[in-house]
């Protein structure tokens, strides 16, 4: 099965989402996924599911403190996906880019 990204390098459908996609892109931008960036992946597919669109940043750091930890924050996001962590996080996890994310 082809997998068609758009330009920007997100998944055109996110049905077609694996994890052997999650680590293809991950390898392109130079990570690797461990388990602390696995679950912020699981994370943002559960937000996707329930809210229909991905999460930017503030959005996506209210929900983390809710299911995974209080003291979750941007410095904790940002460890995990350095630069454009919400835009990264969403493709990495084939989502659409989410809203007001450049």
């Amino acid at each position: 099965m082809l997998i068609e990204r758009d330009a920007q390098g997100f998944l055109r459908d996110p049905s077609h989402w694996t994890w052997e996609f999650a680590d293809l892109v991950a390898q392109e931008l130079d990570l690797v996924l461990q388990d602390e960036r696995r679950q912020l992946i699981e994370l943002v597919r559960r937000y996707y599911q329930q809210f229909g669109y991905a999460p930017s940043t503030r959005p996506l750091i209210r929900y983390a403190q809710q299911e995974l930890a209080p003291d979750f924050d941007s410095l904790a996001l940002a460890r995990q996906f350095p630069g454009r962590s919400a835009s990264i996080l969403a493709m990495i996890a084939g989502l659409p880019k989410p809203p007001h994310c450049l």
